[in-house]
């Protein structure tokens, strides 16, 4: 974590630099939907399947070159994810919670925002195309869960979603990897799509859970993303 947050404030710092440096500032708005699923690097937790969830945010650039810039901006992220995961539970017949295996179909709230290096190229009159890598801050606002399991045969599952937030850490780390095309409507305006690929570093579930159980979770999207630039 530490290596990771040394990254993040070479990033930051690289950014700011950029900022300082003479060139034109764009400011703009997207929004788009994402595909989101669960990985880990335990067995502890397994993804169930890919599920559709919603992004959108505003977008600062700053070029400090015709063709490099450094692009931020803040994202509010809609995740739904369906997975596995170790945790300890109360079960009829047992006075001290056991550990069982959790199906949990996830609502997560997040505000993130990235800091990435951008590189554009023109492709033809009005049209280029561009490339962006960085990094990306997160605070996660909430999340609901809803969760079923099995133990000795006896099913138990929880009435609609309920808030787990005091599950998973407030702050997350993610690479944030972009590919997209912009077009220049006029002087002042230009329409955008874009990927953006974003992998968590960090693992969301907090550390009791995490020494409790050795689940880990790291959420990760890829969203197509449509907005505009001024």
């Amino acid at each position: 974590m530490k290596r990771i947050s040394l990254i993040i404030s070479f990033v930051m710092l690289f950014a700011l630099g950029g900022i300082a440096q003479k060139g034109d500032f764009r400011i703009g708005l997207k929004l788009g939907p994402s595909f989101d699923w669960a990985s880990s690097g335990s067995e502890q937790t397994k993804n169930d399947g890919m599920k559709v969830g919603f992004t959108t945010g505003l977008v600062f650039d700053r070029y400090f070159t015709d063709h490099i810039a450094i692009s931020s901006g803040v994202n509010l992220n809609l995740l739904r994810m369906k997975y596995n995961f170790t945790d300890v539970r109360k079960v009829d017949g047992f006075l001290q919670e056991v550990s069982v295996m959790v199906n949990r179909q996830l609502k997560a709230t997040n505000v993130e925002v990235p800091i990435k290096l951008k590189v554009n190229v023109d492709v033809a009159d009005s049209f280029r195309a561009y490339v962006e890598a960085g990094a990306g801050l997160s605070y996660n606002i909430k999340d609901l869960g809803k969760d079923n399991y099995t133990f000795n045969w006896i099913s138990y599952e929880s009435q609609g979603f309920g808030d787990c937030t005091h599950q998973y850490r407030p702050l997350q780390v993610s690479m944030v990897f972009g590919l997209g095309a912009e077009y220049e409507i006029n002087r002042n305006f230009s329409a955008f799509a874009q990927l953006t690929f974003d992998h968590a570093f960090s693992n969301a579930f907090n550390k009791a859970l995490k020494n409790q159980t050795g689940s880990i979770l790291r959420n990760n999207f890829i969203g197509f993303e449509v907005g505009i630039l001024y």
